[in-house]
């Protein structure tokens, strides 16, 4: 069998408590009816933003990744960090343009993931324009065909506090029923 090896790279939504979580369970369902293993490396960091998702690109590339998710849309729309969106979109072009000078054959992803929610722990004016960021990864992709957009915003319309306890961080069983299946869907017709 071929190993295919992805890398992910985002904030905590993507590093997820160093428990790759849904990671794992990616991996399983990127396997089946394929004569492939996939192999995803974890380069999800707490706090980070495409600022530190750009110094830290390094990493990633070591791994030779086929396949690349770039998520910071949570942490780049956070008010204290001060990165508009033009700024953001500056930074992912600037990861896009490493990755392609690493591998032009590298499949870039911009991947979505929950929205804020009212009545957590983390209040929701701390993000007031996270829509505005999202939308650049629909911008980015639609105006870009070789990049894939793995949009996992719209699984979540109507979510509460339950599933987004502190407002920001889902739960894994919410990750595992509102993300996992569009992460594994959008990513199983990159693998040959």
């Amino acid at each position: 069998m071929k190993e295919i090896r992805i890398a992910t790279c985002g904030t905590s939504l993507t590093y997820n408590g160093n428990f790759n979580v849904w990671q794992r369970q990616v991996e399983r369902g990127l396997v089946e009816g394929k004569h492939t293993i996939a192999r995803i490396y974890n380069f999800g960091e707490n706090g980070q933003d495409s600022s530190g998702g750009l110094f830290y690109l390094y990493r990633a590339l070591q791994t030779r990744p086929e396949i690349v998710s770039l998520e910071y849309c949570m942490n780049d729309a956070y008010v204290p960090r001060n990165i508009s969106v033009a700024q953001a979109q500056a930074n992912h072009l600037n990861m896009i343009g490493q990755l392609r000078a690493n591998d032009p054959n590298v499949k870039i992803c911009l991947m979505t993931m929950n929205p804020p929610v009212a009545g957590g722990s983390v209040p929701l004016t701390d993000r007031p324009n996270w829509a505005a960021y999202t939308q650049m990864y629909r911008d980015m992709a639609a105006s870009d065909p070789t990049l894939t957009l793995i949009d996992n915003a719209p699984n979540w319309a109507g979510v509460t506090v339950s599933e987004i306890p502190d407002g920001v961080h889902p739960t894994k069983a919410a990750v595992s029923t509102r993300s996992v299946p569009t992460i594994i869907s959008s990513l199983r017709p990159l693998i040959q």
